[in-house]
């Protein structure tokens, strides 16, 4: 099988895979692909300079056929006198009790394993035997799933896994070509029926699209592994430049950070998209928050957009405030902050409500106030203006409305959760006129600009606490 040694052999040595004095563990579940990759290393070790040892999981969800894998691979390992190590670990109870996806659990829990076995073992790189076919069947799976944009193009050569890397040598060849090797070599394996069952969107694809595919052009699987190398390799680049810009933009604040929107929309395109993912990653400290299409589509569009103030409710019960020139993420659900009771707005700055604060004063007092959102109106001397909570029977007067709309409805409309309405701030005048839902929409009664009436100004500032690094 000089053709398969040669091509892996130029795999390995093109994206430096292996160092001699690598102790490589091998996932092997006692499939053909896996054991293939461990027949392979063991006879490549000396030319490697590399030691190897294998892993194995028993998922316990085929009963006796699971432990007969774990038997066969134990026995396989005694036989080419080499360390194994292997678990059962009970999928089937984790899901009776804790639920969950079967594949995601499995996975999670497979890989939990061999973090702590690499760290028994002191191996330096996890080996897995994913090939071509498995790289052309990724890429397809998320370009039906619409998740391409959201990560990696397909599975990386290699990545940081435990205090190692996990390395795939096998994707330079093909299933065929790695059944022709184990045939070469009279290699005995194990089959996984559910490698075949049409329920798995993978299984589907690889007994439909790919034949045809491969009908089209044979190593279509060859150009999909060079196609996913390029592609991310452009990602490496432009993610690094993205998170280069993003220490540049952001300004951290009391409870999250902000920047600048003209700032964000000079960047090319490219690099705003992958600036959207890395701000809402960094919101949540890398905690497990999955970041989905819809909403970084969301997120974007906001920062992209011309309107004034507005919320998007981001998951975890964090929220991105969008302030004209600023956008600000908070990691303080605004149901948090509550008003214990009515504040009068006056010519000095109200307490925060929210990250924002006020004062009002007569138009011809008014001075510039720097990054501030200024709302004219037309009002009595006297008019006290107040923040507090929303009230039942609360009604604004919309601009293109004949009456009054419910302030309740408006938020059920803009679709606040209605774990936050009651808590949710307006500026009224102590005869109940709602001036201002903030974040949500104005009264007709307030304008941006100045207008001949006007008598009256409320100016509203967000609240920024002092830098510090990234």
């Amino acid at each position: 099988m000089k053709s398969f040694t040669d091509k892996v052999h130029r795999h390995l040595s093109k994206h430096h895979l292996f160092v001699p004095g690598d102790r490589v563990l091998v996932a092997c579940s006692g499939g053909v692909d896996s054991v293939v990759l461990l027949h392979f290393l063991i006879s490549q070790q000396e030319a490697l300079g590399i030691s190897v040892a294998a892993v194995h999981v028993n998922h316990m969800l085929r009963e006796e056929e699971s432990l007969g894998d774990r038997f066969f691979t134990e026995q396989l390992c005694a036989d080419w006198e080499i360390p194994c190590f292997s678990r059962d670990i009970p999928v089937p109870d984790i899901l009776k009790f804790g639920g969950g996806n079967k594949q995601q659990v499995c996975r999670e829990e497979r890989y939990a394993y061999f973090s702590a076995v690499m760290q028994e073992a002191k191996a330096t790189k996890l080996a897995t035997a994913h090939h071509a076919d498995d790289q052309l069947e990724t890429i397809l799976m998320a370009g039906i799933k619409g998740t391409l944009q959201s990560g990696s193009f397909g599975m990386p050569t290699s990545r940081p896994f435990g205090d190692g890397c996990l390395v795939r040598p096998l994707l330079a060849v093909t299933k065929d070509e790695i059944n022709r090797y184990a045939l070469e070599f009279g290699l005995s394996y194990r089959e996984d029926p559910s490698n075949s069952e049409p329920v798995y969107t993978r299984n589907r694809i690889r007994r439909s699209l790919v034949p045809l595919l491969k009908q089209e052009n044979e190593d279509v699987s060859a150009q999909f592994v060079e196609l996913a190398e390029t592609m991310q390799e452009d990602q490496r680049f432009l993610m690094e430049l993205a998170e280069e810009k993003m220490r540049q933009l952001i300004e951290h604040e009391k409870r999250g950070f902000s920047l600048s929107v003209e700032k964000f929309k000079r960047e090319a395109l490219a690099l705003q998209k992958r600036l959207v993912l890395l701000l809402l990653n960094y919101l949540y400290n890398e905690k497990q928050v999955a970041i989905t299409k819809q909403l970084a589509d969301q997120a974007h569009e906001m920062m992209r957009s011309s309107a004034g103030t507005v919320f998007l409710h981001l998951p975890r019960n964090c929220m991105m405030i969008r302030q004209y020139d600023r956008v600000y993420f908070s990691r303080q659900p605004i149901g948090e902050t509550v008003i214990k009771e009515s504040l009068i707005i006056t010519d000095d700055w109200s307490s925060e409500v929210n990250g924002f604060r006020y004062k009002a004063m007569p138009l011809q007092k008014a001075r510039q106030q720097g990054e501030a959102v200024s709302w004219y109106f037309s009002a009595p001397d006297e008019i006290v203006l107040t923040i507090r909570n929303r009230q039942p029977g609360d009604r604004i007067h919309l601009s293109g409305m004949a009456g009054a709309k419910k302030v309740a409805r408006l938020m059920i409309d803009e679709k606040i959760p209605a774990s936050e309405r009651d808590g949710w701030p307006v500026i009224a005048s102590t005869s109940g006129e709602i001036l201002l839902v903030p974040g949500i929409r104005p009264s007709k009664l307030v304008s941006r600009t100045e207008r001949i009436e006007d008598n009256w100004v409320l100016i509203e500032q967000q609240v920024k606490a002092a830098k510090s690094g990234l």
